[in-house]
This record gives structure tokens, sequence and C-alpha cells, in this order.
């Protein structure tokens, strides 16, 4: 903090101003403080003014935060600002921002501070030759506040709690609510995932060919002397076949032919009865179904057919 030199030192609260005689009876040193005391961690300013003849000179180089040296007290920041009066005189302001962070006293004493100068008489010697001395500036007291004792155990008093407050066990209930409801919620996802993994896999395939089974035998007509009978015999015996051998051999057989079912079946070591039987079957289904002028009805082919078709739904592969 910088003052110049026509503004006088508004708002800073004067301790009685301390001044010294020095070498020079027209050199004066004035201290102020900006507060009267001071909480731990506070900043405040302290100044200190020197007026003085124009035939001395104050070594201002080395005041700076780095070098000045307030100890106890922690130094923020260092400003300086000279001042030419009217009179050829000179006005130095040194602005000292302190911090306190002691505890425990009611006041303490700012160390002194050290200014350097040196005169300027003889003017055959340089300000760089000149023989500096030392202008010590003892410090004012500052009072110190603070709530804790002069020697305190510990920043906190140690308070013993034996319960809660009635009001902070509603929020372990709600606590505890929340998290029996967070558990049947998992409970019940974990539920629907394995039915939903038990519907991806299909039906059983016991049950699949068993219901094949029984509603080709349940359409199995009395006689086969109708040719139309035996037509419709022909096609739901061939449809039930194809759907009864893919659940066998768990794939996609609608589409295939008695060729293309057999080189299936054979292809996954299937008995090679059943693969004959099963061929023999679609060959005379295919054959009979697809006749360009139509055949009368052949009792004796529609009973080996319904033959045949007993023993290949005896059959359950590796169910």
């Amino acid at each position: 903090m910088l003052l110049c030199g026509q503004c006088s030192p508004l708002l800073w609260a004067q301790k009685p101003a301390q001044e010294l005689v020095l070498p020079s009876s027209n050199m004066t040193v004035t201290t102020r403080l900006d507060r009267t005391a001071v909480w731990p961690g506070d900043q405040f300013h302290y100044l200190i003014i020197v007026e003085y003849p124009a035939d001395y000179e104050f070594v201002l180089d080395n005041l700076t935060k780095e070098t000045v040296n307030m100890e106890p007290f922690q130094v923020i920041d260092v400003g300086k600002n000279l001042v030419i009066q009217k009179n050829a005189a000179r006005r130095l302001f040194v602005d000292l921002t302190l911090a306190n962070f002691a505890t425990g006293q009611t006041s303490m004493q700012i160390p002194q501070f050290t200014l350097y100068y040196f005169r300027k008489s003889d003017k055959s010697v340089t300000a760089d030759q000149a023989a500096a001395e030392s202008l010590s500036v003892p410090g004012p007291v500052i009072g110190i506040r603070s709530t804790l004792p002069a020697e305190p155990e510990d920043i906190r008093d140690g308070v013993t709690l034996n319960s809660w407050n009635h009001s902070r066990w509603i929020f372990a209930a709600f606590a505890w609510l929340c998290g029996a409801m967070l558990v049947a919620g998992l409970g019940r996802e974990t539920v629907l995932f394995v039915r939903r993994m038990k519907a991806r896999k299909g039906p059983d395939r016991r049950k699949a060919m068993e219901e094949v089974r029984m509603r080709w035998v349940s359409r199995i007509p009395s006689e086969f002397t109708d040719a139309k009978t035996c037509q419709s015999f022909y096609d739901h015996s061939s449809e039930s076949l194809k759907e009864y051998m893919g659940y066998y051999l768990e794939t996609a057989t609608m589409g295939l032919t008695a060729d293309e079912m057999r080189d299936e079946m054979q292809r996954r070591g299937v008995k090679p009865d059943l693969t004959q039987r099963v061929a023999r079957v679609l060959e005379v289904c295919e054959r009979l179904r697809y006749a360009r002028d139509g055949m009368p009805a052949d009792t004796e082919a529609a009973r080996s057919i319904a033959e045949d078709m007993k023993e290949i739904l005896k059959s359950q592969g590796s169910v």
C-alpha cells in the first residue's frame, strides 16, 4: 500500500507518536497501526513515517517481503514511498502488511524495524561509496484477541454423544426402508431375468415331440378307401414327420426333401434303419402328393406309411 505525499494517513488508529532524535534534529520517526487489536489470522498494517532533511538518503532496495523479518508476525507485503516536500525535506512511508497467528496472549510487541541510511554531506562521495548506518525503530504493542486459553490441549471441546436426537432416527429409518426396497427390487429383477432366460431356450424337446406324435395319431383316418382321405393323410404325415425330425435333430427340417433329409441324418450319425425309414416315408408322400394326374386311393401304401410313422415317432433321439 503506497501513500502519496499530499495525503494525510486517515483511518489509521494512531498510537501516541514516538519521536526519535537522530543525528539531525530535523529527523523524526512516527509509527502507526491501523487497528489496536487483532484476532489470529487477521492482517493489519504497520506504518513507519520518517521525516528527514535532504542531506540524508535511505536505502530502499532491500525492503521486500522476502528480506524483511518480523517474527513472530508474518510479512504479507512491504510498501514504500518517498515524497519530496516543498522545502526539499523528505518524507518516507514504509507500509508493512503483517499477519498474526499466535494464540493464548493478550498483547504482543512488534519487533524493531531497521532502516539503513547514509549522509550526503560529502559531495565527492557517491552513494555506493558512502558508509551506511542503521536506524532501529522500536515497534508498538498490539492487542491479541482469542477465545482459546493460554495453552489449549485441543482447539475443540470434546463432547460425548450418548444418544441420537429423535429427529435423526427418522433419517435412519428412512435409510433402512430404502435399502429394503432396493433389495426387493433386485430380487424381483433377478426372478424376471431367470424367467426370460428360460423362455429364450424354446419349448422342451420331449414335450414338443410328444405333442407332434399325439396330433398325428389323432388324425389317422379309420379307412383308406377314399382318394381324398389318403391325400390328406399324406400331407399331414409329411408335415408331422418333418416337424418331429426337426426336434429330433435340433435343426430346421421343414424345407428338406427326402434326399436332403437322408443326407442330414447320415451326417449326424443317426441309425441307418431310422434314416432309411424316414427317407422312404417322405419319398412316398412326395410322390403321391405331387403326382400330376392324381392317383387313386392306395390302401396298402397308406397303411405302410402309417406303420412306418408309428415306428419313427417312437424314436426320442438323444432326449
